[in-house]
Order: structure tokens, then sequence, then C-alpha cells
């Protein structure tokens, strides 16, 4: 990359830049006394006044969480001969007395700021051409710093975009994810605004900010320019890796006005669509992987695993539903007296036969309410069908059969929970037979046990790998989708992030529980750390959602030169064909601590290193929870209080943590401490262990040790 050319610290139109700046502040704070004045609003009548009050506050409410930056760039276009500067912020604003409007950065207007292109085609027809980009620093109602990204007058790009950014990648890290609407860089606002009503799925490196731009692409896709893809915040899911992260990046969320969205985990989705929220979900997989040396038994458990998540077994459940409910079918018929006002009693009867033909059709169907609530439409229809009911005793006729409807229902589909029934099939040879989907060696390998070593809970419990298998069955039987009161509905869109851990067969489920085209996955296969759990490439999430577009991210922005470096040299030992440029921002070089006995005063002088060199958000990244618990303990004697983040119940907020690697995943630090940075530790032999090693590595912004007691690790030395 050239040089950046150092600029002056006040621009030559810093003034006038300041003043449009007070004149806006102003012209919003007109606008909000306006809204909050009901003496202003009032309306025909009573009802009327108060409608038109609380619409006005609430528009006065939005609208004030953005004076204090009314907008951070512009952009001057002309237009048919005549020349305009457009404001870029965050929330729309019309100001309906003069000049001081401000274009919302979700409108296509909007997107010229961030991308290269210098012309484009106004909705009204003509031609537009950009003539300047300018970024405008602005906080707590003051201008601080005017940048020029473009200037067609000044000869073009002016380097300003990758000062700018620069600037930005240099601030410390927070509590939360980072809000990078100011900063968006051409790749990332091409990727989050692909086309509304396609799936999207982001191929990015740790640091290349996909998360955040699935978080921005979902603000885009509530954004009423959608049109008939527009999505509600409130019918919109996000769904992260566990709890530490999916409260680490929902604090992002009010800043992009995603008041509504649900940030969840997939066992929490899924444990609550099947009504088993106390359930106790265990994945004794990753902790086989985490602490057995076992080679032969750790691929077995992964071989089984993967076998789990293969998209074949929703038809391998469908088929053995099939099964189960025609069996139930057998000597079953139906015959009731109804009463219909004005006739004489009519029998309605069905006799095995028919059942057996509505079965068939509900499973044609495939309803997204699952097989009993359609069966029992099927069952009503066919009532009021052949009994050829007036629309007006419709209600009274489903009345009287409502309770052998019931009776009915409850002996075909009765004792089909998602739990037992997905137990009952992984232990049946047979019924994992039926579908012929599967190889006699994949029968046997399901049926294996290569985790019995693994301890399970006491108390009623799942597996993460059996969780979408349970969630096939619920949603054949009794519906997926979004909850809303009693009903299901589709989620209007659905966030995935770190995509690669999620099983083929869970993309075939929530591409059901979602409107067609309207899911956006984010992940790096690269740095799977849960592979048993997800695809083998991303062409099997596109065999399960139709027309999904593969976007790469190919520049990784969380850190420094020197820590960049050192994960690019670690990830090169399994991922050769990786092509990840890192912004080329100088910072210290990797700190080592090794050499000693005892790792804990390694550690603590690592810790008050990176407090002196300035740095607040730190993080001690081990390889297991009881690690983290046990240096955390230890760790107070050398006067070093590091807070534990050892389960998905803790939260970070910041400050001194130690946290196990699988829950360091995504989060992101001003400096982070790799212990344990060993090929005892990270077995150099199992690319597993080198993954986890790239994982603990990268979570650093700008500053990282490593540190181990005896000879640090091969990779890093």
């Amino acid at each position: 990359m050239s040089a950046v050319t150092p600029r002056p610290t006040v621009h030559p139109e810093y003034d006038l830049e300041a003043e449009h700046l007070s004149q806006t502040i102003a012209a919003m704070l007109r606008q909000i006394e306006f809204w909050e004045d009901r003496d202003r609003n009032a309306g025909a009548d009573l009802e009327t006044s108060v409608t038109m009050a609380d619409t006005s506050e609430e528009h006065a409410a939005m609208l004030s969480v953005h004076v204090h930056q009314p907008y951070f760039g512009s952009l001057k276009v002309r237009v048919g001969g005549r020349e305009q500067t457009l404001y870029i912020g965050k929330h729309a604003f019309l100001d309906t007395r003069g000049g001081h409007g401000v274009v919302s950065w979700e409108s296509e207007v909007g997107s010229l700021f961030y991308s290269d292109v210098l012309g484009w085609t106004p909705r009204r027809g003509g031609q537009g051409i950009i003539k300047r980009r300018r970024q405008l620093d602005v906080a707590h109602k003051h201008l601080l710093r005017v940048t020029d990204l473009y200037d067609d007058e000044q000869g073009g790009d002016t380097g300003g975009r990758e000062e700018v950014l620069l600037r930005r990648l240099e601030e410390q890290s927070t509590a939360g994810m980072r809000d990078v609407v100011e900063t968006l860089q051409p790749e990332q606002n091409e990727a989050m605004r692909w086309p509304a009503g396609t799936p999207v799925i982001i191929q990015g490196a740790a640091g290349s900010g996909k998360t955040t731009i699935g978080f921005h692409r979902l603000a885009w896709m509530t954004n009423r320019d959608r049109g008939i893809h527009m999505a509600r915040p409130e019918a919109c899911m996000v769904l992260m890796p566990n709890k530490v992260l999916a409260a680490y990046a929902a604090r992002i969320l009010p800043e992009l006005e995603l008041q509504g969205v649900s940030v969840t985990t997939p066992e929490s989705w899924i444990t609550g669509l099947l009504g088993l929220e106390k359930l106790e979900v265990t994945d004794r997989t990753l902790t086989l992987l985490l602490t057995d040396h076992d080679n032969t038994r750790r691929a077995l458990a992964w071989r089984k695993a993967k076998l789990l998540g293969d998209a074949r077994m929703l038809d391998v459940v469908r088929t053995h539903l099939w099964n189960k409910f025609n069996h139930a079918l057998h000597g079953q018929s139906l015959s009731e007296q109804v009463e219909v006002r004005g006739r004489e009693a009519q029998t309605f009867a069905l006799a095995e036969s028919d059942l057996a033909t509505l079965l068939r059709d509900v499973f044609a169907a495939d309803p997204l309410d699952g097989y009993r609530t359609g069966f029992k439409r099927a069952l009503e229809a066919e009532a009021l069908s052949r009994l050829n009911v007036p629309e007006a005793e419709e209600a009274s006729v489903l009345r009287q059969l409502a309770a052998p409807f019931t009776t009915l229902l409850g002996r075909i589909f009765a004792s089909t929970t998602p739990v037992t029934e997905t137990r009952r099939l992984l232990s049946d040879a047979g019924a994992l037979g039926a579908s012929g989907l599967l190889t006699d060696k994949e029968i046997k390998l399901l049926l294996a046990d290569p985790l019995s070593g693994i301890p399970t809970p006491r108390r009623a419990h799942a597996d993460v790998t059996e969780l979408p298998l349970m969630l096939a069955v619920q949603a054949f039987t009794g519906g997926i989708g979004r909850q809303d009161g009693r009903t299901l509905e589709p989620f209007d869109h659905v966030v995935l992030d770190e995509a690669q851990d999620y099983s083929p067969l869970l993309y075939a489920l929530l591409g059901r529980a979602t409107r067609t085209g309207h899911i956006t996955a984010l992940g790096d296969l690269n740095q799977g750390m849960h592979g048993y759990k997800g695809p083998s490439s991303w062409e099997a999430v596109q065999e399960q959602l139709t027309g999904a577009k593969v976007l790469t991210l190919s520049r990784t922005f969380r850190s420094t030169r020197q820590i960049t470096a050192l994960g690019a040299q670690i990830a090169s030992t399994y991922n050769r064909a990786a092509d990840v440029r890192g912004v080329d921002r100088d910072g210290a070089e990797v700190q080592r601590y090794s050499g000693q006995p005892d790792e804990l005063p390694l550690l603590a002088q690592a810790v008050k290193d990176a407090q002196a060199a300035g740095h607040q958000n730190i993080a001690i990244v081990t390889r297991r929870a009881a690690d983290a618990e046990r240096l955390s303990a230890e760790l107070r004697e050398h006067d070093t209080d590091a807070q534990p983040i050892i389960t998905q119940e803790h939260r970070y907020k910041g400050g001194l943590v130690i946290l196990p690697v699988n829950l360091a995943k995504g989060l992101e630090f001003s400096a982070a401490i790799v212990a344990g940075c060993n090929e005892e530790t990270y077995d150099h032999s199992t690319e597993y262990e080198r993954r986890l090693l790239y994982v603990a590595a990268s979570r650093a912004l700008h500053w990282l040790a490593l540190v181990s007691a005896g000879e640090l690790h091969g990779l890093v030395r």
C-alpha cells in the first residue's frame, strides 16, 4: 500500500462545515420541539389527537438520539447540470425549512458514500456524477475533523479512506461489537447490500468484519426501500455460537435501530421451540476433542457427529415418521353423527383408506405448522366438503367433531415427542435404513457410541449433535418457524454467525423456517472449531439454500501487521489456499514469555506489560475451561485479578478476563495473552489443535503475548 500523504490538521473548509453542522443541529432541535408540542398535533377528535401525539413523540425520541452526531459524511454530486451536497448519517432527517437534511446510510444514495463508483442513474432519470466524498468526524455536537476521501478537483482519490480506517482501528476495544457504519469499505458495502431476497454466504477471515457486516445487512433489510423484501426487526433472528458472544454482539443493535431482533444461540432457539428450555445441552464431542488424546476415538466421534448433521437425515426422519404414522393408522376409522341446522342428522365417516389418503396428501403438502395440524385441517376440510355444510354452520359442525378429531389425532400422533423419537430412531437399525439413503457402514456408525467415556448430566439433557434431528422431528410433527402467540410464521430474515459450525441438516431446517432467500450466513471454513457439526464446503450449504451466493471478504481489519502475520503463519499449515490481506497498521512486536518452570509469574508479567502499554480490555486465552478456572484463582497470588468466563452464562463486560479458546471465538480485545502456548497444549501433529491455536492468537487488536513455562510452540517461536 502506498504511504498516506499527511494533510493539515485543519481543513480549509472546516469553518464552513462547522457552521453547517450547527445549522443542522438547530433544525433537528426545532423539529423535535414541534413533534413534542401536543397542542400542534391535534386531530379531528380525541382519539386521533392522541394517536398523532404519540406518533410525533416516537419520531422525536428516535431523532433526539442522533442530535449529538447528525451525520458522518457528505457527497457532492452533480445531477442534471446542478450540484448539491448530500449529508450521510445513521438516521434520515428531512429539513422542511432549509437545506439541512440528512440521507440515511441504508438508502441507495447513501451506498454511494462507501463505493468506488463515480456515476449512477438516479430514480428520476438523468445521470449523476460524484464530485466529492468527505468524512466528517462529529462527536457531542462538535466537528472534530474533516477528511476528503475523493475530490475530482484535487485529482480524485486522496488516500483519505485508508487514513480514516487506520484512525478507527487504532482505537481501544470496547466490551461490545463495533459499529462500522462510518467506515464501511467498498468490499464490505457490496456484501452488505447484495440484492435482497438472495441467500448470502459471507466467507471472511478472522477480523474481516463479517459478523458486523451481517448485523448491518440486517439493518439494511429493515429499511422500507427493500419493498417486498423489507424485514420487520421483531420478526428477525440472529443466531450466535454461544451466549457470551450473543450478549457481546447484541449491544450494537440499538445503534442500528434494530430493537426487537432476537439474538440467541441455536441451542436456545431449538430448545425453546421444543418447549424444553430447562433441557441441559451438552457438547460431548467437543469435550472429547479437547480432552482425549486417542486420535482413533476422536476421528470416530467426529465422523458420527458429521453424519448426524448430514442433510440426508431430513429424509431419514421423514421416512421414519411416514412409516410410524401409517402403522398407527392400521385399524383406525371415524364415524360420527353431525347435526346441521335445517337438516336431518348426517353421518360423517372415514375408512382407514380415506385416512391414509389424507395423510399422504398432508405429507406431500409439507405444511409449515407440521403434520398434526395439517392433518387436523385436512379432516375439517373433508368433513365440511362431504357434508356440504353452509358457511354459517361450519363453526357448529367443527365444534361437534372437535372431540372425535382430537381422539383420532392422539391415536396417530401420540408418543411422538422430538427427544424420544430421535433417540428411538438412532437406536433402530431398521428405521435408519428404511429410507435407503444410508449405507450399512453409516448405519453402524450411527449405532456406535464413541462418546461412552464422556460423562452425561444426571438431569434431562440432549447433545448438540442430536438437536438438529430433534428439530427435524418437531418441524414435521409440530411445525417450525417464528412463534407469534400460538401460531408459527416464517422469520422475515435470519443471520447466522460462525456459519461454518451449522450442519447442512440445520441449514435445511432454517430454510423451512425463514422466508425464501432471507438467510445471511457469516463464517470462515478455515477457522472452524466445531467442524464436526459444520459443512465440508459452502457448496453443501448452497445445496440447501437454493440460489445462495458466496461472497468473500479478502481483507482483515482487526489486528496490527505483526499479529496478522503471526496468525497467517499458523493458518498456512492447514490453509495453503488462503489469500488474506491485512491492513498495513504497524504495532508492537509480538511478545514472547518462556523459559521458566512456572507459567504463573510469566502470565502476571504479561498482564502488567499490557497494562503498562495502555491496554484495559485484556484477555488471557486458555486451551480449556478448567485451565481458565484454575489459573484465575492461582493468578491472584501474583497480584493479578483476571475475571473468569468459563460458561456461556458469563458475560464479557470489559477489563481483564480469562477464558477458554472456544468462548473467545468471535470476541476481540485490545490485548490478548495466549496461555500454555506450547506443543504439549496444542498438538502440532493435529490440524484441529493448530486451528485452536490460530483462534487464540487472533483475538488481539493491538498487543499479543505468547506464554509458556517451557519452550514455545514451534509455529510461534
